[in-house]
């Protein structure tokens, strides 16, 4: 897990900017009374007056794991009982007032969760759209992927014509709001009609065979690391993650590797890491483990394909897995049955097996489709989501579609909020973990040295207490990191006029 964040969103810019941050290490011989009572290094803030700015977040409502069946909750409750250890730590503050009521309230997760952004989408919509959407975004999340824009037929749907436009009002979007961008992706070998944005028409139309000559070989390689380099070098120190493959094991998406060999998968990332040194480098595959309804490739398969790759020094930073959890022909006809799920049991080993290649875990695409009927989906998101969050290699989770209105698979009502922008039955189990159960939002009463200990989950945080009528607060981050050990909240000396 990164212990630095390399944004913070917007609502928490203002506060940030209008705190008097002193930002300094103390310890037991330092000076002062507060400082004395520090044990190690704290970071010093200084209170601003006025009461925060705090988000109202949908709290949801649990589902019903009993619908599960007991071997899946038993790995449901080890991954909770692993969590704590994994995602929260022992918060420990002092402020200059003893006795004082201080409300602590988390406004944003440590961890990485994050969704789509594909501007077009909100085009003819309701003007509204955009707006509710980037606010609802900025509350639950802290990623934005690119979902289609950057991918090489929308780039240059002509040959030798890159246009960033699309992909560029995204990023600016997203930075804007504050959010980490990833790029998706570099390499994905979809054929049409199967994807219309994977390959552009005329390169399909260019090399219809498989059998190249060598020059056609060496032409496609060019064409390829063209789009490849000219990609990540337009965002070069923009993206924090790019999705250089995808689905370079899927029986489907082999058009690159049956035209130019699996070499190609090393190449791309040996020809992205040329062109930005710094960012994440990401082996994007789904697993016949979540449902796909094809036999190939396994966890296993992935495993064994990244650890390859590692020992040829491929530069890959983290497993991206696929979670669409749906039956893959459902993706070409929504007619199909989806009655059927992933079995939490067999998907928490193939978790495991993925973690063996010693490399974070991403999750990506998420999408709770599979089944249909809404108790049991729901009890299957917030069993996944539970999973992930116990498990110490997963790092990230993007949702593909938390507002049905724009997500790309909407015929399947996948949305957190519906295209009213009511909350859905798994969006209510999803919500009442993210907004409830792991996040930190306590009142608790310091001691008469001002000191206060409670276990908090990782994350962006408002600190508010009331002297003599008047409010002040702090914005704080609590970071997995070994360098601080605290906080120390000062309140303001008001000076007369």
């Amino acid at each position: 897990m990164r212990a630095v964040r390399k944004m913070l969103s917007k609502n928490l810019a203002f506060l940030i900017a209008a705190a008097a941050i002193s930002a300094c290490s103390s310890n037991n011989s330092g000076s002062g009374d507060a400082n004395a009572l520090h044990s190690g290094n704290y970071i010093e803030l200084m209170a601003v007056v006025g009461m925060p700015v705090l988000p109202t977040l949908p709290q949801g409502r649990p589902a019903n794991l009993a619908l599960l069946e007991p071997q899946e909750r038993e790995v449901v409750a080890a991954a909770d009982a692993r969590a704590a250890d994994i995602r929260s730590t022992t918060l420990n503050l002092s402020v200059d007032q003893p006795n004082i009521e201080v409300t602590i309230r988390q406004v944003r997760h440590g961890f990485t969760f994050g969704f789509p952004i594909e501007l077009k989408r909100f085009t003819h919509r309701d003007p509204e759209d955009l707006q509710w959407y980037t606010a609802r975004m900025s509350e639950h999340f802290s990623l934005a992927v690119l979902e289609s824009d950057a991918k090489w037929a929308v780039v240059e749907p002509n040959e030798g014509v890159r246009d960033f436009n699309a992909a560029d009002e995204n990023v600016a979007w997203a930075e804007e709001n504050g959010f980490q961008v990833k790029g998706h992706t570099l390499l994905w070998g979809l054929p049409m009609p199967l994807s219309g944005a994977a390959l552009p028409k005329w390169a399909e139309d260019k090399f219809p065979s498989t059998d190249l000559s060598a020059a056609e070989t060496a032409e496609l390689r060019g064409l390829l690391k063209a789009f490849i380099q000219d990609s990540v070098a337009h965002f070069k120190g923009r993206l924090a993650y790019w999705d250089v493959t995808n689905e370079t094991l899927q029986p489907l998406a082999q058009w690159f590797i049956n035209r130019l060999g699996p070499g190609i998968v090393e190449d791309a990332y040996v020809w992205a890491r040329e062109m930005d040194p710094d960012v994440e480098l990401v082996f994007n595959e789904w697993i016949v483990e979540v449902f796909t309804g094809f036999n190939s490739p396994t966890a296993a398969d992935v495993r064994d394909r990244v650890m390859q790759l590692q020992a040829a020094d491929v530069p890959i930073a983290a497993i991206g897995q696929q979670g669409h959890f749906a039956p893959t022909l459902a993706f070409a006809d929504p007619t199909q049955d989806i009655s059927g799920r992933t079995n939490i049991v067999e998907y928490a080993d193939a978790l495991d097996i993925l973690a063996e290649a010693g490399l974070p875990i991403h999750i990506t695409e998420t999408n709770f489709i599979a089944p249909e009927e809404p108790e049991l989906r729901a009890a299957q998101a917030e069993a996944l989501m539970r999973l992930w969050w116990g498990h110490p290699s997963v790092e990230m989770v993007v949702f593909w579609g938390p507002w049905n209105k724009v997500a790309g698979r909407d015929e399947f009502n996948v949305g957190f909020w519906d295209d009213d922008r009511a909350i859905t039955r798994h969006g209510e189990a999803v919500f009442a973990l993210l907004n409830d159960e792991w996040r930190t939002n306590v009142t608790v009463t310091a001691d008469a040295d001002g000191q206060i200990e409670l276990t908090a989950f990782y994350g962006d945080y408002i600190a508010y207490w009331t002297v003599d009528g008047t409010t002040y607060h702090v914005p704080f981050t609590v970071e997995n990191t070994d360098d601080v050990n605290g906080f120390a909240f000062q309140t303001p000396i008001e000076t007369a006029p």
